[in-house]
Protein backbone atom coordinates (compact mmCIF):
# COMPACT_ATOMS: atom_id res chain seq x y z
CA UNK A 1 0.00 0.00 0.00
CA UNK A 2 1.36 3.31 -1.01
CA UNK A 3 1.79 6.17 1.43
CA UNK A 4 -0.93 8.13 -0.39
CA UNK A 5 -3.44 5.31 0.03
CA UNK A 6 -2.51 4.97 3.68
CA UNK A 7 -3.06 8.68 4.18
CA UNK A 8 -6.48 8.52 2.50
CA UNK A 9 -7.41 5.49 4.58
CA UNK A 10 -6.27 7.27 7.75
CA UNK A 11 -8.38 10.31 6.90
CA UNK A 12 -11.41 8.11 6.20
CA UNK A 13 -10.98 6.29 9.49
CA UNK A 14 -10.63 9.58 11.31
CA UNK A 15 -13.78 10.93 9.68
CA UNK A 16 -15.70 7.73 10.45
CA UNK A 17 -14.49 7.78 14.04
CA UNK A 18 -15.43 11.43 14.46
CA UNK A 19 -18.88 10.97 12.94
CA UNK A 20 -19.44 7.90 15.06
CA UNK A 21 -18.28 9.63 18.23
CA UNK A 22 -20.47 12.64 17.43
CA UNK A 23 -23.51 10.46 16.78
CA UNK A 24 -23.04 8.37 19.90
CA UNK A 25 -22.27 11.41 22.04
CA UNK A 26 -25.27 13.40 20.88
CA UNK A 27 -27.88 10.68 20.39
CA UNK A 28 -26.98 7.93 22.88
CA UNK A 29 -29.47 8.36 25.76
CA UNK A 30 -28.18 8.99 29.26
CA UNK A 31 -30.18 7.28 31.99
CA UNK A 32 -30.93 9.78 34.75
CA UNK A 33 -31.55 9.12 38.48
CA UNK A 34 -35.04 7.89 39.29
CA UNK A 35 -36.04 11.23 40.88
CA UNK A 36 -35.02 13.08 37.71
CA UNK A 37 -32.78 16.09 37.30
CA UNK A 38 -33.82 19.76 37.65
CA UNK A 39 -31.66 22.46 36.13
CA UNK A 40 -32.49 26.16 36.57
CA UNK A 41 -31.10 28.32 33.78
CA UNK A 42 -31.35 31.85 35.18
CA UNK A 43 -32.28 34.93 33.24
CA UNK A 44 -29.15 36.55 31.85
CA UNK A 45 -26.98 33.41 32.03
CA UNK A 46 -24.44 33.17 29.22
CA UNK A 47 -24.42 30.17 26.91
CA UNK A 48 -21.23 28.93 28.55
CA UNK A 49 -22.80 29.23 32.00
CA UNK A 50 -25.89 27.34 30.81
CA UNK A 51 -23.78 24.50 29.39
CA UNK A 52 -21.75 24.33 32.60
CA UNK A 53 -24.91 24.07 34.71
CA UNK A 54 -26.28 21.29 32.50
CA UNK A 55 -22.98 19.40 32.62
CA UNK A 56 -22.76 19.64 36.42
CA UNK A 57 -26.29 18.29 36.74
CA UNK A 58 -25.33 15.16 34.80
CA UNK A 59 -27.50 15.56 31.70
CA UNK A 60 -24.50 16.40 29.48
CA UNK A 61 -21.83 13.66 29.60
CA UNK A 62 -19.97 15.38 26.73
CA UNK A 63 -20.31 19.16 27.23
CA UNK A 64 -17.66 20.02 24.60
CA UNK A 65 -19.55 17.95 22.04
CA UNK A 66 -22.76 19.70 23.11
CA UNK A 67 -21.05 23.06 22.59
CA UNK A 68 -19.89 21.93 19.11
CA UNK A 69 -23.42 20.84 18.15
CA UNK A 70 -24.78 24.17 19.38
CA UNK A 71 -22.14 26.04 17.31
CA UNK A 72 -22.90 23.96 14.21
CA UNK A 73 -26.60 24.84 14.65
CA UNK A 74 -25.70 28.53 14.31
CA UNK A 75 -25.38 29.38 18.03
CA UNK A 76 -29.12 29.94 18.62
CA UNK A 77 -30.11 31.52 21.93
CA UNK A 78 -30.67 29.10 24.80
CA UNK A 79 -33.73 30.16 26.76
CA UNK A 80 -33.79 30.78 30.49
CA UNK A 81 -36.17 28.55 32.43
CA UNK A 82 -36.54 25.65 34.82
CA UNK A 83 -35.69 22.43 32.99
CA UNK A 84 -36.71 19.07 34.37
CA UNK A 85 -35.37 15.85 32.84
CA UNK A 86 -36.56 12.34 33.65
CA UNK A 87 -35.89 8.82 32.41
CA UNK A 88 -33.42 8.74 29.54
CA UNK A 89 -32.37 11.78 27.56
CA UNK A 90 -29.72 12.43 24.94
CA UNK A 91 -27.78 15.62 24.33
CA UNK A 92 -29.63 16.45 21.12
CA UNK A 93 -32.92 16.43 23.06
CA UNK A 94 -31.41 18.68 25.72
CA UNK A 95 -30.20 21.13 23.07
CA UNK A 96 -33.61 21.15 21.38
CA UNK A 97 -35.41 21.89 24.66
CA UNK A 98 -33.01 24.69 25.58
CA UNK A 99 -33.40 26.38 22.20
CA UNK A 100 -37.19 25.96 22.15
CA UNK A 101 -37.52 27.08 25.76
CA UNK A 102 -39.47 23.95 26.75
CA UNK A 103 -39.18 24.60 30.47
CA UNK A 104 -41.44 24.02 33.46
CA UNK A 105 -43.75 27.01 34.02
CA UNK A 106 -43.12 29.10 37.12
CA UNK A 107 -45.92 31.43 38.15
CA UNK A 108 -46.52 33.99 40.86
CA UNK A 109 -50.20 33.91 41.80
CA UNK A 110 -51.95 37.01 43.17
CA UNK A 111 -55.42 36.17 44.48
CA UNK A 112 -58.27 38.72 44.54
CA UNK A 113 -58.66 40.02 48.08
CA UNK A 114 -55.05 39.49 49.09
CA UNK A 115 -53.31 42.28 50.93
CA UNK A 116 -49.86 43.40 49.91
CA UNK A 117 -48.40 41.48 52.84
CA UNK A 118 -49.99 38.29 51.45
CA UNK A 119 -48.30 38.87 48.09
CA UNK A 120 -44.93 39.41 49.78
CA UNK A 121 -45.45 36.22 51.81
CA UNK A 122 -46.31 34.31 48.63
CA UNK A 123 -43.08 35.53 47.02
CA UNK A 124 -41.08 34.53 50.07
CA UNK A 125 -42.66 31.09 50.63
CA UNK A 126 -44.05 29.85 47.30
CA UNK A 127 -42.14 31.45 44.44
CA UNK A 128 -38.96 29.41 43.97
CA UNK A 129 -36.15 30.81 41.83
CA UNK A 130 -37.63 34.33 41.97
CA UNK A 131 -34.92 36.87 42.76
CA UNK A 132 -35.97 38.62 46.00
CA UNK A 133 -32.77 40.61 46.40
CA UNK A 134 -34.30 44.12 46.18
CA UNK A 135 -37.73 43.29 47.60
CA UNK A 136 -38.46 45.40 50.71
CA UNK A 137 -39.30 43.62 53.93
CA UNK A 138 -42.94 43.32 54.96
CA UNK A 139 -42.81 46.24 57.38
CA UNK A 140 -43.44 49.40 55.40
CA UNK A 141 -43.42 47.51 52.11
CA UNK A 142 -46.41 49.44 50.69
CA UNK A 143 -44.63 52.78 50.96
CA UNK A 144 -41.25 51.48 49.84
CA UNK A 145 -42.68 49.84 46.73
CA UNK A 146 -44.47 53.06 45.85
CA UNK A 147 -41.12 54.87 46.05
CA UNK A 148 -39.79 52.30 43.58
CA UNK A 149 -42.59 53.11 41.13
CA UNK A 150 -44.87 50.20 42.01
CA UNK A 151 -48.04 51.88 43.22
CA UNK A 152 -49.36 55.42 43.43
CA UNK A 153 -50.60 57.92 45.99
CA UNK A 154 -47.74 56.83 48.25
CA UNK A 155 -48.78 53.19 48.57
CA UNK A 156 -48.64 49.91 46.62
CA UNK A 157 -51.64 48.46 48.49
CA UNK A 158 -54.40 47.56 46.04
CA UNK A 159 -52.32 48.28 42.95
CA UNK A 160 -51.36 44.71 41.96
CA UNK A 161 -53.88 43.17 39.57
CA UNK A 162 -54.79 39.64 40.69
CA UNK A 163 -53.66 37.10 38.11
CA UNK A 164 -50.99 34.47 37.49
CA UNK A 165 -47.68 35.96 36.35
CA UNK A 166 -45.13 33.72 34.66
CA UNK A 167 -41.43 34.11 35.29
CA UNK A 168 -38.17 32.27 34.77
CA UNK A 169 -35.38 31.66 37.31
CA UNK A 170 -33.50 34.83 38.14
CA UNK A 171 -36.41 37.15 37.36
CA UNK A 172 -36.58 39.84 40.01
CA UNK A 173 -39.65 39.98 42.22
CA UNK A 174 -39.82 43.71 41.61
CA UNK A 175 -40.15 43.20 37.85
CA UNK A 176 -43.06 40.80 38.35
CA UNK A 177 -44.77 43.20 40.75
CA UNK A 178 -44.22 46.01 38.27
CA UNK A 179 -46.04 43.94 35.60
CA UNK A 180 -48.95 43.44 38.01
CA UNK A 181 -49.01 47.19 38.75
CA UNK A 182 -49.00 48.14 35.05
CA UNK A 183 -51.80 45.62 34.45
CA UNK A 184 -53.90 47.20 37.23
CA UNK A 185 -53.30 50.67 35.79
CA UNK A 186 -54.43 49.47 32.37
CA UNK A 187 -57.56 47.69 33.65
CA UNK A 188 -58.54 50.53 35.99
CA UNK A 189 -58.10 53.27 33.41
CA UNK A 190 -60.07 51.31 30.78
CA UNK A 191 -62.94 50.68 33.20
CA UNK A 192 -62.88 54.26 34.47
CA UNK A 193 -63.15 55.60 30.91
CA UNK A 194 -66.32 53.56 30.37
CA UNK A 195 -67.81 54.02 33.87
CA UNK A 196 -71.49 54.52 34.54
CA UNK A 197 -72.58 58.19 34.80
CA UNK A 198 -73.25 59.93 38.08
CA UNK A 199 -70.89 58.00 40.35
CA UNK A 200 -69.87 59.87 43.54
CA UNK A 201 -66.20 59.16 42.84
CA UNK A 202 -63.69 61.81 41.81
CA UNK A 203 -60.93 59.72 40.22
CA UNK A 204 -59.84 56.14 39.43
CA UNK A 205 -58.01 55.84 42.75
CA UNK A 206 -61.24 56.31 44.69
CA UNK A 207 -62.77 53.56 42.53
CA UNK A 208 -59.83 51.32 43.38
CA UNK A 209 -60.29 51.96 47.11
CA UNK A 210 -64.00 51.21 47.05
CA UNK A 211 -63.47 48.12 44.87
CA UNK A 212 -61.04 46.77 47.47
CA UNK A 213 -63.75 47.13 50.14
CA UNK A 214 -66.33 45.39 47.95
CA UNK A 215 -63.77 42.63 47.31
CA UNK A 216 -63.07 42.12 51.02
CA UNK A 217 -66.77 41.95 51.87
CA UNK A 218 -66.44 38.48 50.38
CA UNK A 219 -69.76 38.40 48.56
CA UNK A 220 -70.37 36.11 45.57
CA UNK A 221 -69.66 37.83 42.23
CA UNK A 222 -73.39 38.05 41.44
CA UNK A 223 -73.95 40.21 44.56
CA UNK A 224 -71.01 42.58 44.22
CA UNK A 225 -72.71 45.13 41.93
CA UNK A 226 -75.56 45.47 44.46
CA UNK A 227 -73.18 45.78 47.41
CA UNK A 228 -71.21 48.40 45.47
CA UNK A 229 -74.49 50.29 44.93
CA UNK A 230 -75.12 50.31 48.70
CA UNK A 231 -71.68 51.81 49.41
CA UNK A 232 -72.02 54.35 46.59
CA UNK A 233 -75.43 55.42 47.89
CA UNK A 234 -73.93 55.87 51.36
CA UNK A 235 -71.21 58.09 49.89
CA UNK A 236 -73.89 60.18 48.16
CA UNK A 237 -75.73 60.65 51.47
CA UNK A 238 -72.56 61.33 53.47
CA UNK A 239 -73.12 58.21 55.55
CA UNK A 240 -70.18 56.19 56.90
CA UNK A 241 -69.57 53.01 54.95
CA UNK A 242 -69.49 50.90 58.14
CA UNK A 243 -67.55 48.07 56.53
CA UNK A 244 -66.04 45.50 58.90
CA UNK A 245 -63.12 44.66 56.56
CA UNK A 246 -61.84 48.24 56.89
CA UNK A 247 -61.72 47.85 60.69
CA UNK A 248 -59.95 44.51 60.30
CA UNK A 249 -57.40 46.21 58.04
CA UNK A 250 -56.90 48.91 60.65
CA UNK A 251 -56.26 46.29 63.33
CA UNK A 252 -53.67 44.48 61.21
CA UNK A 253 -51.99 41.69 63.17
CA UNK A 254 -54.09 42.45 66.26
CA UNK A 255 -57.21 40.99 64.59
CA UNK A 256 -57.89 37.55 66.06
CA UNK A 257 -60.84 36.45 63.93
CA UNK A 258 -63.81 38.10 65.65
CA UNK A 259 -64.35 41.85 66.00
CA UNK A 260 -65.04 42.99 69.54
CA UNK A 261 -66.95 46.12 70.52
CA UNK A 262 -63.69 47.72 71.62
CA UNK A 263 -61.99 46.88 68.33
CA UNK A 264 -64.89 48.41 66.40
CA UNK A 265 -63.87 51.74 67.99
CA UNK A 266 -60.22 51.50 66.98
CA UNK A 267 -58.88 54.96 66.24
CA UNK A 268 -57.77 54.75 62.63
CA UNK A 269 -58.56 56.56 59.37
CA UNK A 270 -59.37 53.08 58.02
CA UNK A 271 -62.22 52.66 60.52
CA UNK A 272 -65.24 53.45 58.36
CA UNK A 273 -67.53 53.27 61.40
CA UNK A 274 -65.84 56.35 62.85
CA UNK A 275 -65.00 58.21 59.65
CA UNK A 276 -67.27 59.02 56.71
CA UNK A 277 -65.98 58.68 53.17
CA UNK A 278 -63.29 56.36 51.90
CA UNK A 279 -60.21 55.15 53.79
CA UNK A 280 -56.88 56.66 52.69
CA UNK A 281 -55.77 53.63 50.60
CA UNK A 282 -57.21 50.38 49.27
CA UNK A 283 -57.36 47.58 51.81
CA UNK A 284 -56.64 44.71 49.38
CA UNK A 285 -56.13 43.81 45.73
CA UNK A 286 -59.53 44.02 44.01
CA UNK A 287 -60.24 41.67 41.13
CA UNK A 288 -61.85 42.58 37.84
CA UNK A 289 -65.35 41.71 39.08
CA UNK A 290 -65.09 44.09 42.03
CA UNK A 291 -63.76 46.89 39.83
CA UNK A 292 -66.63 46.33 37.42
CA UNK A 293 -69.13 46.30 40.29
CA UNK A 294 -68.00 49.73 41.54
CA UNK A 295 -67.87 51.37 38.13
CA UNK A 296 -71.08 49.71 36.91
CA UNK A 297 -73.15 49.28 40.08
CA UNK A 298 -76.63 47.85 40.28
CA UNK A 299 -79.53 50.27 39.82
CA UNK A 300 -80.58 50.52 43.45
CA UNK A 301 -81.37 53.03 46.20
CA UNK A 302 -80.58 50.58 49.01
CA UNK A 303 -78.45 51.74 51.93
CA UNK A 304 -78.16 48.54 54.00
CA UNK A 305 -77.63 44.85 53.52
CA UNK A 306 -77.34 41.74 55.61
CA UNK A 307 -75.73 38.47 54.60
CA UNK A 308 -76.62 35.00 55.72
CA UNK A 309 -74.30 32.61 53.98
CA UNK A 310 -74.63 33.33 50.25
CA UNK A 311 -78.03 35.00 50.71
CA UNK A 312 -78.10 38.80 50.77
CA UNK A 313 -81.05 40.97 51.80
CA UNK A 314 -81.09 44.71 51.09
CA UNK A 315 -83.01 47.64 52.59
CA UNK A 316 -83.61 51.28 51.70
CA UNK A 317 -84.27 52.43 55.28
CA UNK A 318 -82.94 51.66 58.72
CA UNK A 319 -86.40 50.51 59.85
CA UNK A 320 -86.49 47.97 57.04
CA UNK A 321 -82.95 46.97 57.89
CA UNK A 322 -83.90 46.19 61.49
CA UNK A 323 -86.79 44.05 60.26
CA UNK A 324 -84.40 42.14 57.99
CA UNK A 325 -82.07 41.55 60.92
CA UNK A 326 -84.87 40.21 63.10
CA UNK A 327 -86.20 38.06 60.27
CA UNK A 328 -82.98 36.51 58.97
CA UNK A 329 -80.38 36.86 61.70
CA UNK A 330 -82.41 36.34 64.85
CA UNK A 331 -81.27 32.77 65.22
CA UNK A 332 -78.16 32.69 63.04
CA UNK A 333 -75.00 34.68 62.53
CA UNK A 334 -74.42 36.83 59.47
CA UNK A 335 -72.85 40.01 58.16
CA UNK A 336 -74.66 43.29 58.65
CA UNK A 337 -74.26 46.53 56.75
Amino acid sequence: MTRRRMAVLLVLLTVLFSVGFYGIGMYWPETLPAKGVTVPIPLGASDAQSITSLARSGVLPYPRLFHLAWALAGRPAMQAGLYEFRGSVNQEQVLHRLIAGQSTPLNLLIVPGWRLQDVVREIRDSAPYLNRRDLPQEEGVATRLAHLGIGAEGSAEGWLFPDSYRYVPGTTALSVLRRAYVRMQHELQALWAGRAPGLPLHDPYQALILASIVQKEGAPPAEQAHIAAVFLNRLRHGMPLQSDPTVIYALGGRYAGLLTAQEMRVDSPYNTYLHAGLPPTPIAMPGFTSLMAVLHPADSTDLYFIAQGDEYHYSESYAQHLKQIRRYLQHAGGAVQ
